[in-house]
């Protein structure tokens, strides 16, 4: 079986093995005590806010970075079989609490009911992401929101859904990708997909890199660009991609890039205080002349 991962996701912190163990007794999911239903038992006895571990306990490694980008919804990657097996895997081997989703390709409501299934055999989160896709037609990713929402008023897994979905990611680098025909369409369905998510308490955060200079960031990256000035209220968490990958004329090896991370983390802390942060993406694999060629000199970057 191989697992597939992108990135660790991390919140921006160190933790103690103390602190780890401490926060494990604790009576709230995914880090405490507190066990998913079965499918069918409607949800856990207390309120979603009850219900998950608040943002001061989302710290040091969580999970996973799960890709689902197979477009045939009855794939074996899509499956309950293969998806419950490598949740089983990334719990057992490497202590996972909760799982991102990336760039699922499968548009109807089965992958989403499938992921919730997984999340409960496994007692893990799950934050699931709309996706646009690379293809030509742009209007994907609203086949993948009317399914979503589908599964949420579910008899069956709506009840428990908001359970099981910690925040949904409305996009990967969907300003880096110029989606939804550009920035203003793209604010404005999130902010329609916000509203609609209120009734069932799920937050929305988008994946992405905030030190775009002259968009997300100010030109000289000290404070928000206009579109992350339009962009952080509508932001419940943070999701981040801090990518030295982008910045290879400025750190060109890996051991030279931990200036960066401690400026980015700086930088968010100044510009978006008070959001919860997790770190989504990072640390793209890459060499001179090979597959991504050091990435210096992708649009919007160094």
């Amino acid at each position: 079986m191989v697992l597939r991962v992108l990135a660790a996701l991390v919140l921006a912190a160190t933790a103690s093995a103390a602190a780890i163990a401490e926060r494990a007794q604790l009576d709230c999911f995914p880090f405490g005590t507190a066990k998913l239903p079965k499918l069918g038992h409607g949800a856990p006895k207390r309120t979603r806010e009850e219900w998950w571990c608040s943002a001061e306990h989302q710290y040091g490694f969580m999970g996973f970075s799960y890709p689902l980008e197979d477009d045939d919804c009855s794939g074996p990657s899509n499956s309950f079989a293969q998806i419950n097996a490598d949740f089983k895997r990334m719990k057992k081997e490497f202590g996972s609490t909760m799982v991102r989703i990336y760039a699922p390709q499968c548009r109807d409501a089965t992958i989403w009911k499938t992921l919730i299934q997984a999340g409960i055999a496994n007692n893990m989160a799950v934050i699931p992401q709309i996706w646009w896709g690379f293809e030509n037609n742009q209007d994907l990713w609203m086949l993948s929101r009317t399914a979503f929402f589908s599964v949420l008023n579910d008899p069956l897994y709506g009840p428990i859904a908001p359970y099981v979905f910690h925040s949904l990611a409305f996009g990967s680098e969907p300003i880096g990708d110029f989606v939804d025909g550009g920035y203003d369409g793209f604010i404005a369905d999130l902010n329609i997909t916000r509203q609609m998510l209120q009734p069932y308490g799920i937050p929305i955060s988008m994946s992405e890199d905030w030190d775009r200079a002259g968009i997300l960031a100010s030109d000289d990256r000290t404070s928000l660009g206009p579109v992350g000035i339009k962009i952080a209220p509508l932001m419940d968490n943070l999701q981040l991609h801090p990518m030295p990958y982008y910045h290879a004329n400025i750190y060109p090896s890996a051991d030279t890039t931990w200036p960066y991370f401690e400026w980015y983390m700086d930088f968010i802390a100044r510009n978006l205080p008070g959001k919860p942060i997790l770190i989504t993406e990072t640390q793209w694999a890459s060499f001179e002349g090979g597959a991504h060629d050091r990435g210096w000199g992708n649009p919007g970057e160094d």
